[in-house]
C-alpha cells in the first residue's frame, strides 16, 4: 500500500511541474510587449511591421508576439504550415530574420 501512495505522490508532483512548464514556453520566458508597446517599437523603426513578417514565415499566422529576448526584440510568431503542422518561429524584429525555432 504504502508502494502505491508513494506513486500517486510522485504522479502528482509530476503533473503540477508539467503544467507549470507548460505555462513558461518560449514566449513566456521572454518578456513580451503589450499592444501599446509593439505599436511604439513598430512606429520608431526598432520592429518591422507584422504584416511584413508574412514573407519570413510560410504558412498561416496563428499567434503573434513582440518580445525582448537576448536583449533584442523578437517576433515569436506560431504558424501553422503545410499538412497542418503547427511550428513557433523566432523572427528578429528588426531585420525578419530567422532566428530560431
Amino acid at each position: 500500500m504504502r508502494l502505491g501512495t508513494a506513486l500517486l505522490a510522485i504522479l502528482l508532483v509530476l503533473t503540477t511541474l508539467a503544467g507549470h512548464l507548460a505555462v513558461v514556453g518560449p514566449a513566456a520566458a521572454a518578456e513580451c510587449l503589450s499592444g501599446a508597446e509593439r505599436r511604439q517599437a513598430v512606429q520608431s523603426g526598432q520592429a518591422m511591421r507584422p504584416g511584413q513578417l508574412r514573407r519570413a514565415v510560410q504558412g498561416e499566422m496563428i499567434d503573434l508576439k513582440l518580445c525582448w529576448r537576448g536583449g533584442r526584440l523578437v517576433y515569436v510568431a506560431t504558424v501553422l504550415g503545410a499538412g497542418g503542422a503547427v511550428r513557433r518561429l523566432t523572427v528578429d524584429a528588426f531585420s525578419g530574420a530567422l532566428v530560431g525555432p
